[in-house]
């Protein structure tokens, strides 16, 4: 067998094993869950994220249609309460792989009717996900497995010289016809993208789906106050007790693609609005420097536009 050095990075013994608090990771949904916080007074509309994005797809779905929901790594559930708070008709499944954050969610959606599943998402049978309106991940793609520093060889090996994994990565690229990487080494996220095949293949007619991007864009006239430099490939984040990669949204969009989904991209700016203040543009510009508080604000900002979702609709 062809050697070609890999490590694969799983945060699954974490998630079961470790985890006791999302303080050391706050998403951009448990930011403005908080009426107090400050990050509110930025909104355009004062309002939570769940709320926020409730809204915004109501634009884009027929939400009035949308009965059973599944929402995966549901975090502390706020998103989905303020999804039953917009419409109490909606019959939600939290489906998670952390004992501990269940609980948190059966603790925040303890006025509603919802039920839950305790496991690994990438061992679900897939006959679960029938009939099922909508489904959502939102803030956790880069939780799903990823192969670190693959080396390009892999694309001259034959298939029967390689390891499992690295088949399922040529398998990935020859079925979606996926752009193969400029860069010697890369990172590819097989987790995220076997976690939306199987979503996909299921036939659910609306799909939302968010995450720090490896390929975020900032408007050209907003680029002296927010930087961000996107690799194309997908960057480690270090959290406590485990590491997280951001996501190529590309890839996504392709396998959904190929399911016959069309796809709405852009990036959380779209819906989490603020008003940028001549006050943001020298928090944005000083990097946060003056105060804490303008601190948090000024990675919530940028955050606004290093997060991309996906809105897919069964064609």
């Amino acid at each position: 067998m062809m050697k070609i050095d890999y490590t694969v990075n799983s945060t699954k013994a974490y998630h079961i094993n470790q985890l006791n608090s999302l303080g050391w990771e706050l998403t951009v949904c448990n930011a403005l869950y908080p009426e107090n916080t400050p990050l509110r007074k930025l909104l355009r509309n004062n309002n939570s994220y769940g709320r926020l994005l409730y809204d915004y797809l109501s634009n884009l779905l027929p939400m009035e249609k949308i009965k059973r929901v599944v929402e995966i790594g549901g975090g502390y559930g706020y998103l989905m309460k303020s999804f039953l708070d917009s419409n109490n008709v909606l019959e939600p499944c939290m489906l998670d792989i952390s004992p501990y954050l269940m609980e948190k969610q059966k603790e925040t959606l303890k006025d509603h009717q919802v039920s839950y599943r305790l496991e690994d998402f990438l061992e679900t049978a897939p006959a679960f996900l029938e009939g099922f309106d909508l489904a959502i991940m939102n803030e956790n793609l880069g939780d799903f497995p990823t192969l670190i520093n693959l080396s390009r060889e892999i694309f001259q090996a034959l298939p029967d010289a390689i390891d499992p994994n690295l088949k399922k990565v040529l398998s990935f690229f020859e079925r979606y016809a996926l752009d193969r990487p400029t860069e010697e080494t890369f990172h590819f996220n097989a987790g995220a993208l076997e976690a939306l095949e199987k979503l996909c293949a299921s036939d659910i007619p609306w799909i939302f789906l968010s995450e720090h991007s490896c390929e975020a864009k900032v408007p050209e006239q907003l680029r002296p106050f927010i930087r961000i430099q996107s690799a194309g490939n997908p960057e480690r984040i270090s959290l406590m007790g485990h590491d997280e990669y951001s996501i190529k949204f590309s890839y996504l969009e392709k396998i959904a693609n190929k399911f016959g989904y069309s796809c709405i991209r852009g990036s959380f700016i779209n819906f989490v609005q603020v008003e940028m203040t001549e006050e943001l543009k020298y928090i944005m510009i000083s990097h946060g420097r003056n105060k804490d508080e303008d601190e948090i604000i000024y990675h919530f900002v940028e955050d606004l536009y290093k997060y991309e979702y996906l809105i897919l609709n069964k064609r």
